[in-house]
């Protein structure tokens, strides 16, 4: 018996003790950390549309995460150190990246895009000019072999008018070399093959990326493939979400109009936006701009501020009434539905400016069965949307003079159902009222309004404003949607919404009332009564406020004589005032004192002028405002210097992250259409280790400054200490 059971004990080993190791490896794949790389291009870290790239990234990752129950750590890094780790296997993947023809070993994920930024790169040494085409006519641009990036580019040279030539390379060291022997006057690339001999000039488009894995490491490429696909079929409109949030907000970002389309907009004249007869919410014209209202009219104000362009409302007596308007030059644009084929093909169209969502309303006697698209009442709102919501979803339509009107209609059994903006239907409470009626949930219209321009205007227009559209704050336009849309309730609403409640809320106004009668009476007699006090008290009040007044202009005047006009913040002298008297006291245990200088200010100020130099001032001004607390005290001695004084006892570490931040502020300052970059040295001092009075620190932080600026400037020194960039 005893040898059977040995026997039986072998054959169970021999047979399963080789699956144990199997087992043992599936359990780690049910929660695994997966080691991400992020490229970081060259000197573009704090960029914000690339922290939207990465913020687009990791939440895609985190969606993934759900479906392979992945775990993420990260690293940032330049390409070529993301690559080394990726091949000695520090890392599983690497992104951002676009596959060249020299990575060819590497394994890229497929039918799944993450995005990166491209960008032309010029020399560091070449001197700093702003690209324009009269700058860059006949210069030669290096780009490495990739379909979508020379589209990219090419677009962007024909927009922008630019006459240059395009010379692709295999990959980047080759194209680096050329720029470097001036075969090349720039590079485009998006960052990740730059190195600290490049300087980035300007970004330009948003390219598909993807992830990249080490050779042999197909599986995991594989995993990461299916999981994505997945989500496609899962949550199809996750991805759209995303590219809103982040993508679409990278974009705004570097996204700019062209030369001439400033020009264009440096000359162009007050524009008319034509409207049809009032629609709320969407649209009210009245006499002037100011009195007239709605979301189309608000959108107008946050178009103009993103194209420069200026517009007024003008009233149109009826749809077609607004087509000829526009063709004969009497109106300049108009939101409207795109129809191809249906609408006057003379004229030029932007862009998506907004989707309306339309909602299907039927009788609710009218059961699924019997529902077919026959004919659908419309109301009169946007030009051009009863012929949309023909062509695409194929429905006969009747327009009518309203909303009200068209469900008065179908509740009547003339029309089959009516399509009406849902916008209109939550801010009237529309169907509160109409208990035969009810929405089709399951079904929604979508009409994409777009501006029409009339052809008596140029065609440039049409990029102007698309271009602005693209600009425009997207969280702005939903929170003026949102606020449009807040439900409205009229007297006539409430009281046949609620009889009793209104009932009550009359009886309870004319009890007011009495009682506010009342006390009108009881207090004209005490009026009498109270004159002489009155008087006394207004004599006394009067006094006061002379006095008052009197402190005021004075408290004004000291303040207005201690302030820095250009960056209100304290000048020289009321700086020094408060300095001394922080030090002198006796609360005060420790505190650093910061002297700062703006490096090469002055030949920015020479070769842009005198305004781009004081917006240099003001935006460097307002980052340290920033990085200091509202208790520390920020001013001006004159000139590119400013000085910080902040209290407390401070460690080392602490000053020395308050001096880098003060760096970071400054190289992040830039001014729009101006290819300028800054740096700063600082110098620091702390009491009691460098001195307890305002005259030691100065003259100690004075020295640490002058020490920063003799060996090479962008860097900070706390006195006796290393210099630190």
């Amino acid at each position: 018996m005893t040898k059977i059971v040995c026997v039986l004990f072998s054959f169970f080993l021999l047979v399963f003790t080789p699956l144990l190791p199997a087992r043992a490896e599936e359990s780690p794949d049910s929660v695994r950390m997966i080691r991400v790389g992020l490229v970081e291009p060259a000197g573009q870290k704090n960029e914000f549309a690339y922290r939207m790239m990465l913020d687009y990234l990791r939440s895609y990752l985190e969606e993934v995460s759900k479906q392979n129950h992945w775990q993420y750590t990260y690293t940032q890094g330049s390409f070529s150190e993301c690559r080394e780790k990726l091949l000695r296997g520090e890392l599983d993947f690497v992104a951002p990246v676009q596959p060249t023809p020299d990575e060819q070993g590497m394994v890229y994920t497929s039918d799944f895009s993450c995005c990166t930024i491209l960008r032309l790169y010029r020399r560091s040494d070449e001197p700093r000019r702003p690209m324009t085409p009269e700058t860059v006519n006949g210069v030669v641009i290096g780009l490495l072999e990739n379909e979508s990036n020379e589209d990219a580019l090419t677009y962007f040279l024909s927009k922008n008018d630019w006459h240059v030539s395009i010379r692709t390379f295999k990959n980047a060291e080759a194209m680096l070399a050329a720029l470097h022997r001036r075969e090349l006057d720039a590079v485009c690339d998006d960052g990740s093959h730059m190195t600290e001999n490049e300087r980035h000039a300007r970004a330009f488009a948003v390219v598909a990326a993807q992830f990249m894995t080490a050779p042999g490491r197909e599986d995991l490429s594989r995993s990461l493939t299916d999981a994505i696909m997945n989500i496609d079929t899962t949550t199809p409109g996750f991805e759209s979400r995303l590219k809103t949030d982040y993508v679409d907000r990278a974009i705004q970002s570097i996204v700019r109009p062209t030369e001439h389309e400033l020009q264009f907009i440096e000359d162009a004249q007050e524009l008319r936006v034509a409207f049809p007869p009032s629609f709320l919410p969407f649209y009210d014209v009245k006499g002037t701009p100011e009195d007239s209202g709605g979301l189309y009219i608000d959108l107008l104000k946050l178009l103009s501020n993103a194209s420069g362009i200026r517009f007024s409302p003008v009233q149109a007596p009826s749809e077609d009434a607004l087509w000829q308007m526009l063709a004969a030059g009497e109106a300049d644009l108009a939101f409207v539905a795109y129809v191809n084929g249906r609408t006057p093909m003379e004229m030029f169209f932007t862009g998506d400016f907004r989707t309306e969502e339309y909602a299907i309303i039927r009788r609710h006697d009218r059961g699924t069965d019997k529902y077919g698209k026959n004919v659908a009442a419309v109301p009169e709102s946007f030009p051009g949307a009863a012929q949309y919501i023909e062509r695409k979803y194929h429905w006969r339509t009747r327009t009518l003079a309203s909303v009200e009107a068209c469900l008065d209609a179908v509740a009547a059994g003339a029309y089959e159902a009516a399509v009406v903006p849902s916008i209109y239907l939550h801010r009237e409470n529309s169907l509160v009222l109409r208990s035969d009626l009810e929405t089709i949930n399951e079904e929604t219209i979508s009409v994409p309004i777009s501006i029409a321009i009339s052809p008596k205007q140029p065609h440039i227009l049409q990029n102007v404003l698309n271009t602005a559209i693209l600009r425009m704050n997207k969280a702005e336009v939903a929170r003026l949607a949102q606020e449009n849309a807040t439900p409205q309730f009229s007297p006539e609403y409430l009281l046949r919404r609620y009889p009793l409640q209104m009932a009550a809320a009359l009886c309870l106004l004319i009890l007011g009332s009495s009682v506010t009668v009342f006390s009108f009476y009881r207090s004209r007699l005490q009026k009498k009564q109270n004159r002489v006090l009155q008087q006394k008290n207004k004599e006394l009040e009067t006094a006061l406020a002379n006095v008052e007044a009197m402190r005021v202009s004075r408290d004004s005047y000291k303040l207005d004589s201690e302030t820095d006009k250009l960056t209100n913040t304290f000048n020289k002298a009321g700086f020094e005032r408060l300095a001394r008297e922080q030090l002198n006291s006796l609360s005060v245990n420790g505190a650093a004192l910061y002297m700062i200088d703006l490096d090469h200010f002055k030949e920015a100020n020479d070769t842009y002028g005198h305004q781009c130099g004081d917006e240099l001032l003001q935006k460097f001004a307002e980052a340290l405002k920033c990085v200091f607390r509202k208790s520390d005290y920020v001013g001006r001695f004159g000139g590119d210097e400013f000085m910080v004084l902040i209290e407390g006892t401070l460690p080392p570490e602490v000053v020395g992250r308050k001096a880098m931040q003060i760096l970071e502020a400054a190289r992040a300052v830039t001014v729009e259409g101006k290819d300028i970059h800054i740096s700063a040295s600082v110098g620091v001092a702390i009491v009691p280790n460098h001195g307890k009075n305002y005259d030691e620190l100065f003259k100690i932080a004075d020295k640490a400054l002058y020490r920063v600026k003799s060996e090479g400037r962008n860097g900070y020194s706390i006195a006796s200490e290393e210099i630190v960039r």
